[in-house]
């Protein structure tokens, strides 16, 4: 099968790693994959970037006018569906007849609503979209951070900083009811918190939806001996380690400031129980931007990373740690989750966004009730006081290879793009 890739970036980022990953298992299962993309990082001969043109643009424009009339940018990345600074030609590079299936991943910035629309009459062939957010299904934002506009028109968009009906959020709902809603577009949703977001939508939720999770790569992603991965990261070897990260920890819906404090009430349950479990026994390893600055507000020792953008040394802190966190509280995944468990490292996490289909309280790991600080240093302490987590590390490994392993997950993709061809 012929499978034609459109994403923004190959590589970079979790949105692109996903994206990347997908295009390199249907090649391994014998597909003829290829990807086009605005930012090229890898050294991929089937992955084509197209060439830039700055005097095109209109994204810059559009920003900067939204600031100045409203005082302020939005809150996180936003797809104000305007010209991308490329070169489009290159975008239609493949003759009708020669793809047989189009693929669509995170797009802002390589593709609009309308190239979206030229691209299904160019082509004639099935059209699918794989979701890592909600960006498909709203006038803009990548998350709706609370708002249900993107269940009705959009307008009054909070994260626009506007009080008016037919703002930009409105303006791209719309332009996205013109140019995609009649098209025949099945989407992806790799959790079950992205197919109900879809479900929820004003715009899609009466198109197809299939759930097949994102490939992950076992061979990298898997248990390994944690003696020798503290070693190699300089982990101290008679902790007990916690590790969580986000690509941007400052970002609010990535629950940062709710970890903190389940990490202050776990010094508190350290001092007040018998469990043999104490403070000076926790470890914390945090990767990404600003690591440091969260480590000088809490009451254990512990290292900054940085961002982990080698996937080995990325596998060597899961693989390292006792116990993965995350506190994510509005999620498409996170991609870290299914990652962590592929190591054989248990997660606690909020019963939030993707969380929910891997982790299962004290057989997985443990899932804390929604924004509880105080469940959620329970299952902290839970999970680092058990004598043995050997047992848990292999439901946790199963559960998420059951799910993520490439071959099955292309496997998945295979089937829906041939009942797509067979319609």
């Amino acid at each position: 099968m012929r499978i034609l890739h459109f994403a923004t970036h190959d590589t970079a980022g979790g949105a692109a790693k996903a994206s990347y990953r997908l295009h390199s298992a249907l090649r391994e299962a014998g597909h003829s994959s290829r990807m086009i993309v605005r930012v090229k990082d890898s050294d991929d001969a089937d992955v084509l970037q197209v060439t830039t043109r700055p005097l095109l643009s209109g994204y810059r424009r559009v920003r900067r006018r939204i600031a100045a009339s409203r005082g302020r940018l939005p809150q996180s990345k936003f797809n104000f569906d305007v010209r991308p600074e490329i070169d489009t030609r290159q975008l239609f590079s493949h003759e009708r007849g020669t793809i047989d299936v189009i693929c669509l991943h995170w797009i802002t910035e390589l593709l609009t609503t309308s190239l979206i629309n030229q691209l299904y009459e160019h082509y004639r062939c099935p059209l699918v979209w794989t979701l890592v957010d909600q960006e498909a299904v709203t006038g803009g934002c990548h998350y709706s951070l609370g708002c249900d506009g993107f269940t009705k028109m959009c307008g009054h968009c909070p994260q626009l900083n506007s009080s008016r009906e037919r703002d930009r959020s409105r303006l791209v709902w719309n332009r996205k009811s013109k140019y995609l809603k009649s098209l025949p577009i099945v989407f992806v949703a790799p959790t079950s918190w992205v197919s109900r977001k879809v479900r929820e939508s004003s715009l899609f939720s009466q198109h197809r939806i299939e759930s097949i999770p994102l490939p992950i790569d076992a061979s990298l992603f898997r248990p390994f001996e944690q003696r020798v991965a503290r070693d190699l990261l300089h982990v101290p070897a008679d902790k007990k380690v916690i590790f969580f990260g986000a690509t941007y920890l400052e970002e609010a819906r990535k629950g940062m400031a709710y970890l903190v404090e389940a990490l202050q009430q776990l010094r508190a349950l350290t001092d007040d129980t018998g469990d043999g479990l104490r403070a000076d026994d926790i470890f914390l390893l945090v990767a990404g931007s600003n690591g440091q600055k969260i480590l000088d507000m809490l009451p254990f020792a512990g290292r900054a990373t940085g961002q982990l953008q080698d996937e080995l040394l990325l596998a060597l802190a899961y693989q390292s740690a006792d116990v993965f966190v995350c506190p994510s509280v509005e999620d498409a995944g996170p991609m870290m989750i299914p990652e962590a468990m592929m190591c054989g490292t248990p997660v606690v996490a909020f019963n939030a966004g993707g969380a929910p289909d891997l982790v299962e309280t004290m057989k997985t790991g443990y899932l804390a009730n929604d924004r509880d600080s105080g469940d959620f240093a329970n299952g902290m302490r839970a999970l680092l006081s058990l004598d043995c987590l050997s047992e848990m590390r292999l439901a946790a490994r199963t559960a998420a290879a059951r799910a993520h392993t490439p071959a099955l997950v292309a496997e998945r993709y295979t089937r829906l793009y041939s009942s797509l061809r067979e319609s």
